[in-house]
């Protein structure tokens, strides 16, 4: 899971000093909330204590979330959140699953790590800090990728110039009174071509790709680029 100590208060606090993001998130919440925010009944307690425990750094997150139920002996369930730059998925449709149910459509994870993460999340204390970091390549620079939108997906005429990384970097803690888990998924976009100016990052990303499993390939939506993409980042290498 490459998971490593977090900041809850450099996650949490303000980065764009602009205000751009939460200008952003709130034309989509307040435009179709139905799409980006839910909360179960039995989620509302913690729901409240995670809204209060974000805004001890800032006055809004900008960054998406989502509350866990405090299960600790069965398997921990979605039941509050805003997750407005979603990838590629939708919070409404999860809240109410346990955990391996919200990651069903991700190729193979149950099978390989599922157990883990599990007794990972029942051991987490309150208030003790996670962070990992997922990546994914994207045809355009939006933010909010829910289904719904239906944005156009990378293809096998993609360039290193008109591909982007999508960088998610998620935090995890435990809330200290309902003992709800809350997870934090912060996105950013980068351009591949700038990204891959390090001989070495393009490197790595190319070998990513050429190890990836085709479903995982297909689930990330790189299938139809990934070979052009390999190419451009790594001619003639032998990755």
């Amino acid at each position: 899971m490459s998971l490593r100590a977090g900041d809850a208060a450099a996650y949490w606090g303000v980065w764009d000093k602009a205000g751009a993001i939460l200008a952003e998130r709130k034309r989509w919440r307040e435009a179709s909330p139905e799409l980006f925010v839910g909360c179960r009944p039995e989620g509302e307690a913690g729901r409240v204590e995670a809204v209060a425990w974000m805004r001890q750094w800032a006055p809004e997150p900008e960054a998406d979330w989502v509350v866990l139920s405090a299960d600790i002996e069965t398997e921990p369930v979605a039941v509050a959140g805003e997750v407005i730059f979603p990838s590629a998925w939708s919070l409404p449709e999860k809240l109410g699953l346990p955990l391996s149910a919200v990651h069903a459509p991700v190729p193979a994870l149950q099978q390989t790590i599922g157990a883990s993460i599990q007794t990972f999340l029942a051991r987490i204390a309150c208030e003790a800090a996670w962070e990992r970091e997922n990546w994914g390549l994207s045809a355009h620079t939006e933010l909010n990728f829910h289904p719904v939108r239906r944005l156009p997906r990378l293809t096998a005429e993609a360039r290193l110039e008109t591909t982007w990384v999508r960088l998610e970097r998620q935090f995890l803690t435990r809330l200290p009174v309902t003992r709800c888990l809350l997870f934090g998924i912060r996105v950013s976009n980068h351009r591949l071509d700038e990204a891959a100016a390090d001989p070495e990052i393009g490197r790595r990303i190319a070998r990513a790709l050429h190890t990836m499993p085709e479903a995982m390939a297909d689930y990330k939506g790189v299938g139809a680029a990934r070979s052009a993409l390999i190419r451009l980042l790594a001619p003639g290498a032998n990755i």
